[in-house]
């Protein structure tokens, strides 16, 4: 199913996809215009982050082609080719990790202490 991506203001571009192309009839209640169709989210993604103002990008066939040879879209492409139960696997060790990072260690706490003292 084809993705798209539609604008509701300036730098709002919001990730949908639709089995029919969108028409204003269908989605002109959500958005102001619709970008796509892009064959991945990995595309759509691309364009949504360094498409605008990008003379390299003129069609949704260039977004997906830039997008697999951009190194920063790696983790979004390993995404798309894993199932729903990994996904969420995937997204709750990085919540975890995350959470584990932004815990400052008691150890760093001590030390920062003392060398006040």
């Amino acid at each position: 199913m084809p993705f798209y991506l539609g604008r509701r203001s300036e730098d709002d571009l919001i990730l949908f996809h639709s089995a029919l192309p969108p028409t204003k009839q269908t989605h002109g209640h959500l958005y102001k215009a619709v970008i796509g169709p892009f064959a991945s989210r990995v595309g759509a993604g691309y364009f949504a982050r360094y498409g605008r103002n990008n003379p390299d990008i003129r069609t949704a066939a260039e977004a997906e082609r830039l997008a697999r040879a951009d190194p920063r879209m790696e983790s979004l492409i390993v995404e798309e080719h894993m199932t729903r139960d990994e996904l969420s696997i995937a997204l709750e060790c990085d919540t975890q990790d995350q959470a584990e990072y932004s815990q400052p260690s008691i150890k760093h706490k001590e030390q920062t202490h003392a060398e006040l003292d």
